[in-house]
């Protein structure tokens, strides 16, 4: 059954923003991770229903600044998301290349991948561990049936997709400047011990 021309348009003008918006959505999604300590609730696109999550940044940040020859800091391992570097790097002005990111859903279980800003793809999804089974060996790892699998991957897109139109409501919104940038630069600047910054415009 062919999918209705409104939801067809709906994910094609996804596609078309994500890949226009990703480094701004990126560090906004950082900025997310780190500043609401209460579940995030998400509009599922297309539908009435909701998702609460929380988010935070996993073991891998890219920063990199809009310039073609500027240099990019890679940090893995450990809390990168904390470190003095990453602090700098957004002093500077640069933005979010790439990141791991952490989700966990409310009746869901936890996830996570790896976004480029160039297309928002997720790689290396990680999926919920499945509860074991009654007889299940103590020593072999659960394995997820593959209907499940494909459940959960689509439950992370769909969780991706409701970050995102939370991020462009409030970027399209005609306070964005006065609200959610200003708060992004109050954040970063607390970040470099109060030094000012104009890596956000």
């Amino acid at each position: 059954m062919d999918a209705p021309s409104g939801h067809i348009e709906q994910f094609s003008h996804l596609a078309k923003a994500k890949a226009f918006l990703g480094r701004e959505f990126l560090t906004w999604l950082w900025y997310t991770a780190e500043t609401t300590p209460e579940r995030i609730v998400l509009k599922v696109p297309g539908g009435p229903k909701q998702l609460e999550v929380n988010l935070w940044v996993d073991d891998r940040l890219v920063l990199e600044g809009t310039a073609s020859m500027t240099h990019s800091n890679v940090m893995k391992g450990g809390d990168p998301s904390h470190s003095r570097e990453a602090a700098a790097s957004l002093a500077t002005g640069k933005t979010v290349r790439e990141m791991k990111l952490g989700v966990s859903v409310k009746g869901g279980g936890e996830f996570s991948a790896i976004l480029s800003c160039d297309d928002l793809n997720p790689r290396g999804l990680k999926l919920p561990v499945p509860e074991r089974a009654d007889g299940d060996s103590e020593k072999a790892a659960p394995v997820m049936p593959l209907g499940e699998r494909l459940r959960a991957t689509e439950s992370f897109l769909t969780v991706l997709d409701g970050l995102f139109l939370l991020f462009l409501e409030q970027r399209v919104d005609p306070t964005w400047e006065s609200s959610a940038l200003l708060a992004m630069r109050e954040w970063i600047k607390k970040r470099q011990g109060g030094k000012d910054s104009d890596t956000l415009h």
